[in-house]
């Protein structure tokens, strides 16, 4: 696999202002970055809020370069964080915005105390009173060509405005950005995750046909980011859509265990996975055979991990709030923003723009750092043991493996992960799995103690008991299955 090297380094310039707080500016691009939002609705879906039904409402937010540089749109975080609370009544009175804008920013800053150990020492109204990069309803840059166009996919239920920086930096290099907040199908609240996928990806389409048909912007290059389950609509979403040119993935849920649910989409087809794909992937490196990445059929595609970084990490709110303090703790969960924000822009400037950058620039050979590290572990052939398993049953997949047994006998690690994945929807997958392990490294505690855990979540304590105590005979001293068999014997009792 192709090796990174940042080819846009990273240097942060911050100025004060009368209130102590402070505008970022992360190696911007040429351009200013114009915003505007616009109130719709799809006539064609039904939408339940207060037990009313109404037609889907849709807040799209728009991101774009702009060469109007009079800064006489200022624009707040509060004005982003207000499209929050108006995103499913674009009637609610002010007084309940300003109350709903005021306890969303104190939720998260103090999660970003509590939780990231983030303390930006300033309070909830100084970050709401911090002007962001975009300026609101400045025109669009005019170009003598045209602009590519990105589209945004949100995670479970959340806002647009929740990666507001990567698009305001994607657009401050001549890109156009638009996104919509994600809900379920019929609700803000995704209660079927088939459906939801589905809902979401129709957001989009949407979305895009206003930009064509109503906005009446011309584009050249379509692009696609995905954040979390957001990640799952931009998988269907380019599969059903020849236009798309490039995905990004930020930690996109169709690596891990929903994977599963993506299969069973009627859309989902890994034939059709023949575009340039860059995924970014947290610290954890024990929690995913990645099967997306390790299924598609394009060669030209990126996996990189960023080392500091949870799931969490990959949200623009906590570079932001470091950003608006005037005592920046230069904390490295924040400063992991920027890679994410560069990286992207190697890779869409690669495969989106019509004119290449420097070789340098467009080959994607990001050079390796302390916060993004290029991954070149293959793990399609578990990948494709986890897809007979979907397109065909165990017993197939079995057969497969004791094929390649040779080849797996060096993959313990990842077929124990492998049967994670399954450990909820198909026990009986997770089992064989487990016991073929067992079989191949018959000294090792862990596929033991794995197998005794599936047990246990599938309601079969005599045999997770039995299980665990043939894991704690291989290693008696280990905390994970003292514990392990602890909860066991209590919920025995």
């Amino acid at each position: 696999m192709m090796k990174l090297k940042i080819v846009y380094l990273i240097t942060l310039f911050l100025f004060a202002s009368g209130n102590l707080c402070l505008s970022q500016d992360i190696i911007k691009g040429s351009y200013s970055v114009g915003f505007n939002y616009y109130k719709t609705y799809d006539g064609s879906r039904k939408y339940i809020i207060n037990n009313d039904t109404i037609s889907r409402t849709l807040l799209i937010h728009f991101w774009y370069p702009s060469n109007d540089n009079a800064k006489k749109g200022s624009y707040y975080f509060k004005n982003y964080i207000d499209l929050i609370s108006i995103r499913e009544n674009f009637d609610k009175p002010l007084s309940e915005i300003d109350a709903n804008s005021f306890g969303f920013v104190n939720a998260y800053a103090g999660f970003a105390k509590q939780r990231l150990g983030i303390d930006t020492s300033i309070t909830t109204q100084q970050i709401l009173d911090c002007p962001v990069n975009a300026q609101y309803g400045i025109p669009l840059a005019k170009s003598n060509d045209k602009f590519p166009l990105i589209i945004y996919a949100t995670s479970n239920s959340k806002s647009s405005v929740q990666n507001h920086m990567i698009c305001e930096f994607l657009a401050s290099h001549g890109y156009m950005v638009i996104s919509v907040g994600s809900a379920g199908s019929e609700s803000i609240k995704r209660k079927n995750d088939t459906q939801s996928i589905l809902a979401q990806v129709e957001d989009m389409e949407y979305i895009l046909n206003y930009f064509e048909d109503s906005l009446k912007i011309k584009y050249k290059g379509l692009g696609l980011i995905g954040f979390s389950t957001g990640g799952l609509a931009t998988t269907i979403f380019q599969m059903r859509n020849e236009k798309v040119t490039a995905v990004f993935s930020m930690d996109g849920s169709q690596e891990y265990g929903h994977y599963l649910t993506l299969s069973q989409v009627d859309d989902f087809d890994l034939k059709k996975t023949n575009v340039p794909y860059c995924l970014l992937v947290n610290n954890n490196e024990n929690f995913s055979i990645y099967p997306f990445y390790n299924s598609i059929a394009s060669n030209q595609k990126y996996m990189f991990r960023m080392p500091y970084l949870d799931h969490n990490g990959f949200v623009s709110f906590w570079r932001f709030f470091d950003l608006c303090s005037s005592n920046s703790n230069d904390s490295k969960i924040c400063s992991s923003y920027d890679y994410i924000e560069s990286t992207a822009l190697a890779f869409f400037n690669t495969y989106l723009k019509t004119t290449p950058k420097t070789n340098s620039q467009s080959d994607l050979n990001i050079l390796a750092n302390e916060y993004i590290k290029s991954e070149t572990k293959d793990n399609s052939i578990v990948a494709q043991l986890s897809n007979t398993i979907l397109t065909y049953n165990i017993d197939s997949a079995i057969i497969f493996l004791k094929r390649n047994q040779e080849v797996f006998k060096s993959k313990e690690n990842e077929i124990n992960i492998l049967s994670r994945m399954y450990r909820d929807s198909d026990m009986d997958a997770a089992v064989q799995l487990l016991l073929f392990n067992i079989e191949m490294h018959p000294d090792s505690w862990k596929p033991l103690y794995e197998l005794a855990f599936t047990y246990k979540v599938n309601g079969y304590p005599s045999l997770a008991k039995e299980t665990v105590l043939k894991a704690k005979q291989l290693n008696p001293e280990n905390q994970e299955i003292i514990r392990l068999l602890n909860e066991i014997n209590e919920a025995q009792k």
